[in-house]
């Protein structure tokens, strides 16, 4: 019977792979080991050799050794989903933001310095977006809006070892997740309770995706050879849009039962 090991990820995902051995660990807990060219996952539970590697991480706070764990998973040839170097791509928040900017698609222009003895240089107009390091789920950004308040963010800054990045504030109206999984695309309209797009989500609405926009996310998904990806558009009052951030491992809240069975369909053709 073939093993498939999902990093993290919803419990429910047992469900949609009948017939197979399921194995779920949390990065949290685990090491992995590769030893004579097998790959080995490693807790309390005991040792994992898998067949196939369901990464759903999600927005946690990514550390050195979750990037190590993705290298030697391209290393020892375990398929994964998505593939350990398309997921390494998306790794880090400046490398996803760049991937982005080449293919021409509209990223919100930043500024960045490589420390916080930098932030000196960072100013932009009021308002304006603070970002540090790599964190997701709305961790490690402020909204700036006047010289008090940037002052006093700088002293906090200040004690991070980290990047930052300063971004004008983009006054949305809704944002719109434009989710890719093999070849169907959804789109959800969603809304937050303040100001951080995709945080805090208080009301959604699936719409029909516009063509301009699948023809944007599956361009993303061809040049990143994705198996899965999103991406979380901001859309302002006069119709702009801006392109947040790519997610290559997206959350299915809310999307239709079907984006589900396609994903495990992935896993499981892989293992053929």
């Amino acid at each position: 019977m073939k093993t498939i090991l999902i990093i993290n990820g919803e419990t429910y995902w047992r469900d949609y792979f009948a017939g197979y051995h399921i194995v779920q660990k949390k990065i949290q807990n685990v090491e992995c080991v590769v030893k004579d060219s097998s790959l080995y996952f490693i807790d309390a539970d005991g040792a994992c050799k898998p067949d196939i590697i369901f990464w759903r991480l999600g927005a946690v706070n990514p550390e050195a050794k979750h990037r190590s764990i993705l290298e030697l998973i391209d290393y020892s040839g375990i398929p994964c989903v998505n593939s350990a170097s398309t997921l390494l791509m998306g790794y880090d928040r400046l490398s996803m933001l760049n991937r982005l900017k080449k293919l021409g698609l509209p990223v919100i222009d930043f500024n960045a310095a490589t420390g916080t003895a930098q932030l000196r240089n960072l100013k932009v107009k009021f308002p304006f977006v603070v970002k540090v390091g790599n964190h997701h789920g709305g961790y490690g950004k402020s909204l700036v809006t006047d010289e008090e308040q940037w002052e006093e963010l700088k002293d906090l800054l200040f004690i991070h070892n980290d990047y930052v990045t300063t971004e004008k504030f983009i006054d949305y109206q809704y944002d719109i997740r434009y989710l890719a999984v093999n070849d169907k695309v959804w789109a959800m309209r969603r809304k937050g309770r303040y100001w951080k797009a995709n945080s805090l989500t208080r009301e959604y609405q699936l719409i029909r995706p516009e063509e301009e926009w699948i023809e944007k996310v599956k361009q993303l998904q061809e040049n990143i050879m994705a198996d899965v990806v999103a991406i979380d558009v901001l859309q302002t009052e006069n119709g702009e849009r801006f392109i947040l951030e790519y997610n290559d491992i997206p959350g299915l809240s809310g999307f239709p039962e079907q984006a589900k069975i396609e994903l495990s369909k992935i896993v499981k053709n892989k293992l053929k």
